[in-house]
């Protein structure tokens, strides 16, 4: 299932992607996530008669009920739809949105397979000096023009310094027909770089932010959006263009809200008030 991302007559492709299996008995990484999950790990679904795999975003809260559920791109799979990633369930979507305005979905535990959702972020496979993982320590609304950012996914995990381009000019539309696209999408590349390829879709999309906490080194993130496809600038070239959608469209569309660091340490389970600004985000 491939979407193909156009902005200004450039190319580019939704990245769910066929599913092959890992050895078994792996130890807990993004390809075998256990409980509490995180985003930016492998995540697989079965529907249709084949098994795709998508990547997890970021950890949110519902707002009509508080509980925590996880992200990831609405094309990757439909509503009802049971995820794994390696050996463990990781729950069901849902919510699942794929139109022309936007392509995001929620997936969450259920009442006979509950789970638990972390606000980390795997990012290992970057430079030597990168972290196994990182913690949500916040959430801007959107990106800037001119603003570096990183997305992590399963294929090409952690790549960083990727350019925001235009805020609203990438549209990702299927490459299998009947064809549909969604536009208003956040537009990023990074020159001469492979970004992102099949299997990264859902990824998070975030900013670094290394601090230190009652002494310690943390490894932090800032998000600012989900990744719904990517591709070459020109045709057989590097694939250096990703579209996302922003934290306040998906917070919007999905009704929930980014879950970070602080919000898990409170142990607070009082759902959180709804945006009062979801009007025209789809």
């Amino acid at each position: 299932m491939k979407r193909r991302p156009f902005a200004y007559c450039l190319l580019a492709f939704a990245l769910a992607l066929l599913w092959s299996s890992p050895a078994s008995g792996a130890a807990a990484s993004r390809f075998n996530d256990p409980p509490p999950h995180r985003g930016g790990a492998e995540i697989r679904m079965t529907f249709l008669g084949r098994t795709v795999a998508c990547t997890s975003g970021f950890a949110v809260r519902r707002v009509e009920d508080g509980k925590r559920a996880m992200t990831t791109a609405g094309h990757c799979a439909p509503s009802t739809t049971e995820a794994k990633s390696g050996e463990y369930p990781f729950g069901t979507f849902v919510r699942s949105f794929h139109d022309d305005v936007v392509d995001a979905a929620l997936i969450s535990g259920t009442r006979t397979a509950p789970q638990l959702y972390a606000p980390t972020l795997w990012t290992d496979g970057g430079t030597p000096s990168t972290p196994v993982a990182r913690r949500v320590l916040g959430k801007a609304d959107g990106p800037v023009i001119g603003q570096k950012v990183c997305v992590s996914g399963k294929i090409t995990k952690l790549v960083c310094d990727i350019e925001v381009y235009n805020l609203t000019s990438g549209v990702s539309c299927d490459e299998e027909q009947p064809s549909h696209c969604t536009h208003g999408l956040v537009l990023a590349g990074k020159e001469g770089k492979n970004i992102v390829k099949a299997g990264d879709s859902g990824a998070p999309v975030f900013v670094p932010i290394d601090t230190e906490i009652d002494g310690h080194k943390v490894y932090g993130a800032m998000l600012v959006g989900s990744l719904v496809g990517g591709g070459p600038r020109v045709e057989h070239g590097p694939e250096d263009l990703v579209v996302f959608h922003p934290i306040r469209q998906i917070e919007c569309s999905l009704n929930a809200i980014v879950l970070t660091t602080a919000d898990a340490e409170s142990g607070d389970t009082t759902p959180p008030p709804p945006r009062g600004d979801c009007a025209g985000t789809g």
